[in-house]
């Protein structure tokens, strides 16, 4: 809420805005580095596991039964639920002590990591036919349920974990390690006073 009040100070009128600082502040709980991660192991399992398992409940975007294995499907859906599981449950695993840059594999990597991954889980279902010389990867189907197809198999979990990604990446840019030692009262504290 925001209130405006006109005060007469010298012959001169003065306006002070005021704010409510309780107006400006959502509050949508603990979203921090651990529950994106865990987020990313949720849906890339999905990814990995939903042309293996979807048939068995009449869910199957390119005809296939349940857990029949093809190459099209370890490398259209299991190679990139693979890498964005593994990571996620890296993320997650050193959510509450992470250090960025430090380690074999730093944040910012592990960002652009599962961005290809999830890029790859958005356009594997159209690319990998041109790759393969294979037929068309999603059966056709009624428009609704093309839409589910796409959503659950290909777009959904590869949006999904391209964000995922980009908040890794923008949250080791945010909190990176410039290498200075560690902050200390006198880091803040007034310059000394002559007198």
């Amino acid at each position: 809420m925001v209130a405006t009040t006109t005060v007469s100070q010298n012959r001169h009128l003065v306006r002070r805005r005021s704010m409510d600082a309780s107006a400006l502040i959502a509050n949508v709980g603990h979203f921090g580095i651990g529950t994106v991660g865990f987020l990313l192991v949720a849906i890339s399992a999905w990814g990995a596991i939903v042309p293996f398992l979807g048939p068995t409940f009449g869910y199957s975007a390119d005809g296939a039964g349940s857990w029949h294995w093809s190459l099209t499907h370890v490398v259209v859906s299991v190679a990139p639920g693979v890498v964005g599981t593994l990571v996620g449950m890296v993320v997650v695993a050193g959510s509450r002590g992470l250090v960025v840059g430090r380690g074999r594999l730093s944040l910012a990597g592990a960002g652009l990591l599962v961005m290809v991954a999830g890029a790859w889980f958005a356009v594997a279902p159209w690319a990998w036919p041109v790759v393969d010389h294979t037929s068309s990867y999603f059966v056709s189907a009624t428009p609704l349920r093309m839409l589910a197809n796409i959503g659950g198999y290909a777009l959904g979990p590869g949006l999904i974990a391209t964000a995922c990604g980009a908040y890794f990446m923008g949250w080791a840019s945010r909190h990176q390690d410039t290498g200075t030692g560690v902050v200390t009262d006198e880091t803040f504290a007034p310059p000394p006073v002559e007198t």
